[in-house]
This record gives C-alpha cells, sequence and structure tokens, in this order.
C-alpha cells in the first residue's frame, strides 16, 4: 500500500516539473525586459538637427495649424541678398567705340564714327566725353529741290561734328535671359551735357546734349552698348536771299557699340 502512494507521488512531480520550470523562464524574462526599459528611460537621448522637419506624429498633434511663432521672423524689408556686380564700373574707366545715324533729318543721310570716354565715381555716377565725327549725303528730296525747282538748298544745315562733356547716371541695374541660354547684367543710364557743333554753314554751335542707353555686360571688361542721343543747338544759315539768320536745329542719334572698362575690376 505504500508502495502504490509512493509512486503515485513520483507521477504527480513528473508532471508539475515542466510547468514550473517554465512559469520560471517566464518570469525571468519579464524580470529582464523591465531592466531593459528602465535602461532605455535612462539613456540620453539625441537631440534632432535644427534644421529637421517635425515628426509626423509631432505635426499631426499640432494639426499644422499654429502660426503663432512667425510673428518672431525678421521683416521682408530687413533681408537683402548680397550679390557682387557681374561688371562692377566704380573706379573704372570706359572706352567707346561704335557707329552712328541720326534717324530724325528729312533732308539729309548723316552717318559716322563715335568715341566715348567716360569715368565712374560710383555704380550711378560718372562723366563721360564725346565725340561724333560724321558725314552727310543729300536725300532725294534735296536732289529734286535743287535740279526741278531751282531752290537753293544752303540754308538746310547739318552737322558736321559734335564734342562734348555729359554727366552719366545709371541709377538701374537689371539682368535679362538671352534666349534663354544665358543671363546678361546690363545698366539703364540717363545723361546730359552740354558741347559744341561744327555745322555745314562753318558754326561752331554750342549745343545741348541728352541721351539714355543701355550697357550690357559679355566680359568682367567688355560690353555692348546702344543709346539715343538727342542734341538741340542755333545755327546762321544763308537765306535765298543771302541773308544770314540763326535757325534752331536739332538732331537724334542712334548709336550702337562695343565698350572695354579699365582697369581690372576690383570686387568688394
Amino acid at each position: 500500500m505504500l508502495n502504490r502512494k509512493l509512486l503515485a507521488l513520483l507521477l504527480l512531480a513528473s508532471f508539475a516539473a515542466p510547468g514550473l520550470a517554465h512559469a520560471q523562464e517566464t518570469e525571468a524574462t519579464d524580470d529582464l525586459n523591465v531592466i531593459e526599459l528602465e535602461m532605455n528611460k535612462a539613456a540620453p537621448k539625441k537631440a534632432p538637427p535644427a534644421n529637421s522637419a517635425p515628426a509626423y506624429d509631432d505635426a499631426k498633434e499640432n494639426n499644422m495649424t499654429d502660426f503663432k511663432g512667425l510673428s518672431g521672423l525678421a521683416p521682408f524689408q530687413e533681408i537683402s541678398v548680397i550679390q557682387k556686380r557681374f561688371m562692377p564700373k566704380t573706379g573704372r574707366f570706359e572706352l567707346f567705340g561704335g557707329g552712328t545715324i541720326v534717324t530724325n533729318d528729312p533732308w539729309f543721310n548723316t552717318i559716322g564714327g563715335v568715341v566715348k570716354v567716360g569715368y565712374f565715381l560710383t555704380e550711378e555716377w560718372g562723366v563721360e566725353f564725346n565725340y561724333f565725327g560724321l558725314t552727310t549725303t543729300d536725300r532725294e528730296a534735296v536732289k529734286e529741290l535743287q535740279s526741278n525747282n531751282n531752290v537753293k538748298t544752303e540754308s538746310l544745315s547739318f552737322p558736321k561734328s559734335y564734342m562734348g562733356l555729359d554727366l552719366v547716371y545709371a541709377p538701374i541695374y537689371g539682368k535679362m535671359t538671352w534666349f534663354n541660354d544665358r543671363i546678361v547684367p546690363f545698366d539703364l543710364y540717363f545723361a546730359a551735357g552740354y558741347g559744341t557743333t561744327n555745322t555745314s554753314s562753318g558754326d561752331n554751335a554750342g549745343t545741348i546734349h541728352v541721351a539714355t542707353g543701355q550697357i550690357f555686360a559679355i566680359t568682367k571688361s567688355v560690353a555692348f552698348r546702344w543709346d539715343f542721343s538727342w542734341n538741340f543747338y542755333n545755327a546762321t544759315v544763308e537765306d535765298s536771299a543771302n541773308k544770314k539768320e540763326t535757325n534752331s536745329f536739332n538732331n537724334l542719334f542712334l548709336t550702337v557699340g562695343m565698350s572695354w572698362f579699365f582697369p581690372e575690376a576690383n570686387y568688394r
């Protein structure tokens, strides 16, 4: 009888041993998980980069509708973009050479060459010397007056040359595209000055000169330039009765050519 009770006790112990071992293993695993969690909490956290975007969960939580922080940004008028000019003019000389034509004379075809020498005190202000050497031929209207109507045309004066000094003001600096191939910087300028016009009647007439045009930078020293120049002067001519009289004249010149800036540019 005793042997049967002992045998039953051994069998019960054999069935209970695996469950007990499993419970001990589970308890040990739970202890390890708790220790790992505590270590992660105690470890220092890395700060996100300054320029990183907010996490999706944070953005979702804030609902991306709180823009109160934008009031602390600097106003746009206090933000400047600093960019060096491609072809600065300050402290540099400009030597220009090109061709010109008078566009508003109904009696004569006047063309010639132009030389300009300038110096820029700043990017906006400069002084410039101008010389126009001109040659003139009669238009068909003048030939018809002379041959068909025997009308004397000596009273129709035309310029033979002009020289003068201008004050140049270049308030506008910009950029434009050339067929979407390159960016071309340019200066828009205005000029006014005084000089003398040598006329076909032999006068050296005092002349008021005004001009406007653009300078397109090709390199840091070479540029394409065009302008309209308008000269106003009074010249003495002879009328049909060989009497001298003073008449007012004006010539509108269209000039195109190339400029060379020197010395080499010194950037800021």
